[in-house]
């Protein structure tokens, strides 16, 4: 995993020693500064198989496709590792309205409980559960917008805690100017509760450098994730399609506290008949471990 991403480690093992864990509203938020679902692409564009996870505006369905089904698996390997499951569905009503339903899950394996010695004696949970529920359509043309209502719970050790959040997201798409593409949404929104939930505001643009069609094109853009009083990742990234083969690669630089760090993701997405297949890796930092993502989604129309 990155070098981020083990700071991000150690910081939840330190966490769990001390007694002010249990101030947290709800624990484990850390957890979703993780990609789960977003590894391939920008969190505030990815519809691949998140159905709206990240951006409630950006699993919105087109006209003439009825059902989206996705399902995505994270594994970040190391002595203490980060694991991440989505499964998501989203469905596309006469009127146009796109409505999704995802379920998430994230966890920390390898952390054990000591007493007054070095000597471990038990298994520590440290985890998180997101349901998701989201609707959007298209407002105007090349507008979309969404908003989602989701429930969290978060284990930490013997404690458990829950928290409902609202979030809202748009995507401008197919604009005149290079097929432009602009998006934004907010991310585990609880109004009046920031300081103590942290929510993230995501966003990110690209435009068609080459090619006619979203079958044969090449993209470049810019995204920004931002957690209020926690990281911020921001880099370029670029994708290109030649019909049923699409590869995708970003360089992101995130910084947390004094702290930086600069990785690459990347990943290869397949098209056969209605499914969607995607690998995706985010390489480590310092001899580290890389991220892997795996990705499966199936339109019906």
């Amino acid at each position: 995993m990155s070098g981020m991403h083990r700071v991000l480690l150690r910081g939840i093992a330190a966490l769990l020693c001390a007694p002010r864990l249990y101030a947290q509203p709800v624990p484990a938020r850390d957890l979703w500064e993780f990609p789960l679902g977003a590894v391939l692409e920008p969190a505030a564009l990815a519809a691949e198989p998140s159905a709206g996870l990240w951006n409630p505006a950006g699993g919105t369905l087109r006209a003439g496709e009825r059902f989206r089904v996705g399902v995505a698996s994270l594994a970040a390997g190391a002595a203490q590792s980060v694991d991440g499951q989505l499964l998501s569905i989203a469905m596309r009503r006469s009127g146009g309205t796109t409505l999704g339903l995802s379920l998430a899950r994230t966890s920390v394996a390898g952390l054990v409980r000591t007493d007054t010695d070095p000597q471990a004696v038990g298994d520590v949970i440290y985890a998180s559960l997101l349901v998701s529920g989201s609707a959007s359509r298209e407002l105007l043309p090349h507008l979309t917008g969404g908003v989602a209502v989701r429930w969290r719970e978060g284990r930490a050790d013997r404690e458990v805690n829950h928290a409902v959040a609202a979030d809202l997201g748009m995507v401008l798409h197919d604009l005149p100017i290079l097929n432009a593409r602009v998006a934004a949404s907010s991310f585990l929104w609880r109004p009046g509760r920031e300081i103590d939930d942290r929510p993230a505001f995501l966003a990110a643009a690209d435009v068609r450098v080459r090619g006619s069609s979203e079958l044969d094109e090449v993209r470049a853009g810019y995204s920004h994730n931002g957690v209020n009083r926690g990281a911020r990742e921001q880099g370029p990234f670029v994708s290109a399609r030649f019909h049923r083969v699409e590869g995708r690669a970003a360089y992101l630089r995130t910084e947390a506290g004094a702290r930086t760090v600069s990785r690459l993701r990347s990943g290869l997405v397949l098209y056969y008949a209605r499914y969607v297949v995607g690998i995706g890796r985010e390489e480590g930092a310092s001899g580290l471990g890389p991220l892997y993502q795996f990705t499966l989604s199936s339109v019906l129309r």
